[in-house]
């Protein structure tokens, strides 16, 4: 009988093995061609990272494949960002280029109608955000933000010269933002949230786990209830129900699985929009005069509104940019442009994220 346990027990380990996913390499100096020791390699959004021995070999061991960028960086050299590492099924050399460039400060003719400290705190609640989570962040090295006001567009801009460092106290992470665009647009010259026309910052994440004996589970389980992560990988499985997802159609709630189909493509799951189903439902009108008009899709021009748990605090808008799009197993969609995610979703910032490799356990 302990024999026969011991077999099941070798057979699972193994099948774990399987279906595991190696990503490794090495590392070196685009110029001498020789190995860099000490570079740091992290799947962008995860808690998976490594670091380059005396070789400039790492090694990054994950569960399975995520449609997400490997990042490297060293200092005083550029930051290499690779997309779709995990086409290499062997190591694969890197080479990174020597940094010569510093953060160019942004001439400004006329003097900035805002202060620093006005403009930083702003930079908070629209980087970080502004719920719990959000305020409970802080950013260890504040003084590398260089934060600027384009009057002629109207928008606050902020440009990092080194990876920001955050400590999210309430979620328990430790947070590396390599942030690579932030803009605030407002309607008039102001800093005032009833001008605000929209804002949006992207960049690339590595999360550290600094909580002890689960301390923050209960308020993780909080977040990711009704995340755009919790809704992609809802999604995919196609279990709304179960995940107390609803989904309204121009105000109408509907069964979601009529109007998202989801099938099998290599690694991802597609996801396609029934558009006849959408064209019968969404309001027929007619153009009168306009020989040239052109028929927007079936997708657009009617409203998807989500709810989690039926609670209208989680009322979130979607917009879709196409009929087409793809989820992996994390719950990442791509094209990331395909979705624009508006009110309570569209509220949660880096102060609510949670790592790509999270996972909810009821």
């Amino acid at each position: 009988m302990t024999r026969f346990i011991t077999c099941i027990f070798l057979l699972f380990s193994t099948l774990a093995i399987s279906q595991s996913k190696v990503l490794s390499g090495y590392v070196y100096d685009d110029l001498e061609k020789k190995p860099l020791e000490g570079a740091y390699v992290y799947l962008d959004g995860t808690t998976f990272s490594a670091s380059t021995d005396s070789r400039g070999f790492f090694k990054i061991t994950v569960p399975h494949v995520y449609n997400t960028q490997l990042v490297v960086s060293f200092i005083g050299f550029e930051t290499l960002r690779i997309d779709d590492p995990f086409q290499y099924e062997k190591p694969f050399k890197t080479f990174l280029r020597t940094d010569a460039t510093e953060l160019q400060e942004v001439v400004i003719t006329n003097k900035s109608p805002f202060t620093r400290k006005q403009m930083m705190r702003v930079f908070r609640q629209q980087f970080l955000g502004m719920s719990k989570n959000g305020r409970s962040c802080k950013i260890e090295n504040e003084d590398d933000v260089y934060v600027y006001y384009d009057e002629s567009t109207h928008t606050l801009k902020a440009r990092c010269r080194k990876p920001l460092r955050i400590l999210n106290k309430r979620l328990q992470y430790k947070l590396v933002f390599d942030v690579m665009a932030f803009e605030v647009n407002y309607t008039t010259t102001s800093l005032e949230d009833y001008n605000l026309y929209k804002s949006f910052f992207a960049g690339t994440t590595f999360f550290t786990d600094i909580s002890k004996k689960g301390d923050a589970d209960k308020k993780r389980k909080e977040i990711y209830q009704g995340s755009v992560s919790h809704l992609m990988r809802t999604m995919r499985e196609g279990d709304w129900e179960q995940q107390k997802f609803t989904l309204y159609v121009d105000r109408i709630p509907v069964n979601p699985n009529d109007y998202i189909r989801v099938s099998d493509s290599a690694t991802f799951k597609k996801v396609t929009l029934n558009d006849s189903l959408i064209e019968a439902t969404r309001p027929k009108f007619e153009v009168v005069g306009l020989a040239d008009y052109k028929r927007p899709p079936a997708y657009k021009n009617l409203d998807f509104i989500v709810l989690h748990n039926m609670d209208t605090s989680t009322q979130s808008s979607i917009n879709f940019e196409n009929d087409v799009f793809y989820i992996d197993e994390s719950g990442l969609y791509f094209p990331v442009d395909v979705l624009l995610f508006k009110g309570y979703m569209g509220r949660l910032k880096a102060g609510d994220m949670l790592p790509t490799d999270y996972v909810y356990v009821p």
